[in-house]
């Protein structure tokens, strides 16, 4: 039973009091201080997670830094059988943890039950291919001017400690993504989950003290990144930080951390490009998900649309042809919500609304949506949008896509490549040939043609270029991001 299971994390109250795991026991924090998780779908309290105090943070990290050697120590066979195992146990309660991460972060059912249903497979997926990664050995002989008197021996060592940063969206599977690539090549981690998803996050950190992760090696403290954000990644301790949020916040932690590996997942402003020749119903299909799903609050979601005046009033036509059949806003625990239920808090959807008004206020033309009703932005479609204007400038997390009329494709190519983002693009064109050809011309990390930008499949490689990222995840470079060369060269007397 879940409750069981699940016990030692709370105080079984209404609503309850979570603790913060420190690596070997579930605990109450001695700050006394505690913060509410707020359902964005009708402002119930979902828990209480505890404000865990600087001293406590240090005592973790100690935990952390002592586990670790003799965790990298652990035969690989034993780490790969523990992930298999909580890969089950995710599978097991996916009901249980579906059921709350709709009502914690407002995702529809059918969006929370494929998340955990991913991240069972992710865990699966890492624990098989970490077994396929291999060392190398190199003779001295191949570089002009050394004979056969050196062997370098090339091995994957860990890093040591990981700070794993997750983001409220997806605090099941981006979280997972972290910490098991980090165990999987022998670091220890102290996990931060978002205020908001902490209760989620809270529950896997349990998943993998189940399965078997001795203790000392996964902590997961709690708070606001405001209290216990910048304490944590300047941290003498910490010798690598995963991180997946806002570009500025990634911006402000690079600054801070020093020259220490960092791994991060930032801001995504994703255009699509629309070529005259493209699959008009195919097209509006992606980008109706790509720009409503989960409300619009993913890093890959599509922010506008680039294409010729005609080519966008045709698809403008077809994406509100398409609109009622793909998307419906409401209770995203009801089996009739499509799509969007409501943003993270009240708060981000006033930030939506402003976005919009300053938008139209700048000369774009609102077509459908634009209203707030508390946590709730109805699906927005804006068209006259300009690139300076809010809703294409700046990344918002919300259900909104703007149409921006170019002369030609070679203004869309500009258009993208000045952007401060560099997360993904889509092209959609009938002529792969060409949308190969316009893929090659823009400076972001991905090119989908005739897709809607998403992440997966979780083998590819994921990556960001300017203010979206650093480093490459994707199940084998997430291992290879979470470890470093150690090269061992013998010289051997001639």
């Amino acid at each position: 039973m879940p409750e069981e299971f699940f016990a030692p994390i709370s105080n079984q109250q209404t609503p309850p009091t979570y603790k913060f795991f420190d690596g070997k026991e579930w605990k109450d924090s001695t700050s006394g201080k505690t913060s509410d998780v707020i359902s964005p779908i009708d402002a119930s309290v979902v828990g209480k997670i505890q404000v865990v105090t600087t001293n406590e943070i240090d005592a973790v990290m100690e935990a952390t830094y002592v586990t670790q050697r003799s965790w990298e120590a652990t035969p690989l066979h034993q780490r790969v059988k523990i992930m298999h195992l909580a890969a089950d146990w995710i599978r097991h309660f996916e009901e249980y943890l579906s059921s709350l991460l709709s009502r914690e972060i407002g995702k529809t059912l059918e969006e929370a039950k494929s998340e955990i249903k991913r991240t069972a497979d992710l865990t699966d997926y890492f624990a098989d291919e970490v077994q396929s990664l291999r060392g190398e050995t190199l003779d001295s002989d191949n570089f002009p001017g050394y004979d056969k008197g050196r062997i370098g021996i090339i091995e994957r060592v860990a890093y040591g400690t990981v700070l794993a940063i997750a983001p409220f969206n997806y605090p099941v599977n981006l979280s997972a993504s972290k910490i098991v690539s980090a165990l999987l090549m022998g670091n220890s981690v102290v996990f931060k989950p978002p205020s908001q998803g902490a209760i989620s996050g809270l529950h896997l950190a349990r998943i993998f003290q189940k399965a078997g992760v001795p203790p000392g090696v996964i902590a997961c403290v709690t708070g606001g990144g405001g209290e216990i954000g910048d304490y944590l990644v300047t941290h003498k301790r910490v010798d690598l930080i995963t991180f997946t949020g806002s570009s500025d916040t990634g911006l402000a932690i690079a600054q801070k951390a020093g020259m220490i590996p960092l791994v991060f997942e930032c801001g995504g402003n994703n255009p699509a490009v629309v070529m005259p020749d493209a699959d008009m119903n195919l097209t509006a299909r992606e980008i109706i998900k790509g720009a409503f799903s989960y409300a619009g609050q993913r890093c890959t979601a599509i922010k506008y649309v680039l294409g010729t005046k005609q080519t966008l009033e045709q698809l403008l036509g077809e994406v509100q042809k398409q609109m009622p059949e793909f998307v419906k806003m409401g209770d995203p625990r009801s089996p009739e919500t499509k799509l969007v239920g409501p943003v993270i808090s009240q708060d981000a959807a006033t930030k939506i609304e402003t976005a919009i008004n300053d938008s139209i206020q700048a000369g774009a033309t609102l077509v459908t949506g634009g209203k707030q009703n508390n946590s709730f932005i109805e699906p927005t479609i804006l068209i006259n949008v300009k690139p300076t204007m809010a809703t294409v400038a700046t990344e918002v997390f919300g259900p909104v896509v703007s149409f921006v009329a170019v002369s030609d494709m070679g203004q869309a190519v500009t258009i993208i490549n000045e952007s401060r983002f560099g997360l993904q693009a889509s092209v959609f064109t009938k002529d792969e040939g060409a949308g190969i050809a316009f893929a090659k011309e823009l400076n972001v990390g991905t090119v989908q043609i005739n897709g809607s930008p998403q992440r997966g499949p979780d083998h590819f490689p994921f990556l960001g270029v300017k203010a979206s990222g650093l480093g490459v995840q994707g199940v084998r470079y997430s291992l290879e991001s979470m470890s470093r060369l150690r090269p061992i060269v013998l010289n051997k007397p001639q």
